[in-house]
């Protein structure tokens, strides 16, 4: 048996050796607790809980010797799931991932940017401005000044035209389309781009409008959030088929929330509020025939 497929990056990578640890304890009936004590056990208990819960939820690494104890109390010690373990240990070091141009993406965002690129699905919701997946060149260069910005933008795009790209679920609030960003010109271009990129098999959007749907009663505020997924690393026995994010905005950043659930019910609700793939098409057509006119 092979290896399965792993994350591309070294985030992915931690990320599923968590889910993967976390899986092969609880399949083993041992608690958090019970596996400090065998694996440190000179070690205080409320030590060794917390460094096998920061372990778990991704937040800490482990020693090739560490790890190899851990898996010798999980029994998993001769097949293919000590190779995965072992393949994600090796591959989670962030040394020299953030020069040139990726150097402008502050550090609290790294790890987004990490999970965007590993994810097999990105939904999104976006208001005021176009995500930045999405965004012509014109558009980033409007909102973003420096060379190196743009830069980073349009690399973060390359994951839409990779082998095997995501699939992309965009949802966007009018104001996306008619807060104008540069010019009419810029607005135009943009425009065509969300139809260009709306006809690819792995990309729907979706635009909720300032005006309710007839027959739609809708009552809900509108907020920006992302939610990815990652495939998980296949085992033997049962387990997850896959890794969820959700990203919320706070104080104008989007930042990790542990609570996936409320987004996933939010996006539910939005999605049914909004137009419908091709409705969409049919309004971003309006809109840039609308910048047209105002240009003559």
């Amino acid at each position: 048996m092979t290896v399965p497929a792993v994350a591309r990056t070294p985030t992915g990578r931690r990320f599923q050796l968590a889910a993967l640890l976390r899986h092969l304890r609880e399949q083993c009936g041992l608690t958090q607790e019970e596996v400090g004590a065998m694996i440190w056990p000179g070690t205080s208990a409320r030590s060794v809980q917390n460094k096998i819960t920061r372990l778990e939820n991704g937040d800490g690494g482990i020693s090739e010797n560490d790890l190899l104890q851990l898996l010798k109390a999980y029994g998993a010690t001769a097949d293919v799931t000590l190779d995965l373990a072992l393949h994600l240990n090796n591959g989670t070091s962030q040394r020299g991932r953030w020069r040139g141009a990726r150097a402008v993406h502050p550090e609290y965002f790294r790890q987004y940017i990490d999970l965007e690129e590993d994810a097999d699905l990105i939904r999104m919701v976006a208001i005021e401005r176009i995500p930045p997946l999405l965004q012509s060149e014109s558009y980033v260069r409007a909102d973003r000044p420096t060379p190196e910005s743009v830069t980073a933008i349009l690399d973060r795009q390359r994951v839409l035209s990779r082998p095997e790209p995501p699939e992309v679920y965009a949802l966007l609030s009018e104001s996306c389309v008619r807060r104008i960003r540069g010019n009419s010109a810029v607005m135009a271009e943009q425009l065509d781009r969300l139809l260009t990129l709306s006809q690819q098999p792995n990309i729907t959007l979706q635009l909720l409008p300032f005006a309710p749907r007839p027959g739609l009663a809708v009552d809900m505020a509108l907020e920006r959030f992302a939610l990815l997924r990652l495939p998980a690393p296949g085992v033997i026995g049962k387990f997850r088929q896959h890794l969820d994010f959700a990203y919320t905005t706070m104080g104008g950043r989007l930042v990790p929330d542990d609570n996936v659930q409320p987004y996933e019910r939010l996006w539910l609700m939005a999605t049914r509020a909004a137009l419908s793939p091709e409705a969409t098409r049919r309004f971003l057509r309006d809109v840039r025939g609308e910048l047209r006119e105002s240009k003559e």
